[in-house]
């Protein structure tokens, strides 16, 4: 009964990280499966997956898809999906990284993405 207990502790140690997403508009989610971003994000065909953030933006700073959001098994990312006014990174530490369109970007818990007027942070949630 012992060695049973032991090993489900284990297996609560691998869970992988949870992550939430905090919007500068100060709507928060939690980060639960890829998340396309944008004032009237297109959910692709192939891809009924992903979970939609839908951004109210009078000027069009946001493109209708912007970017998507997800964690895989090598942690979080973001992709720029083509977006007008682009997609920066701004790691913990400061470093900014300008994401490419449809380039897979890493970051970690901490950082910061601007895209148009909007700003999100992502953080580990507990």
């Amino acid at each position: 009964m012992t060695h049973d207990a032991h090993l489900s502790v284990i297996s609560d140690t691998t869970q992988p990280m949870r992550y939430a997403m905090t919007f500068s508009d100060g709507n928060r989610y939690a980060l639960t499966a890829p998340t396309l971003v944008g004032r009237n994000p297109h959910l692709p065909e192939e891809d009924n997956n992903c979970n939609l953030v839908v951004l109210s933006d009078p000027l069009r700073t946001v493109s209708k898809t912007h970017m998507l959001i997800g964690v895989d098994a090598a942690g979080p990312y973001v992709v720029d999906k083509h977006s007008t006014n682009g997609t920066v990174v701004t790691l913990p530490d400061g470093q900014q990284i300008i994401c490419a369109a449809d380039q897979k970007v890493r970051f970690t818990a901490g950082t910061t993405i601007l895209f148009g007027q909007f700003s999100v942070k992502i953080e580990l949630q507990y």
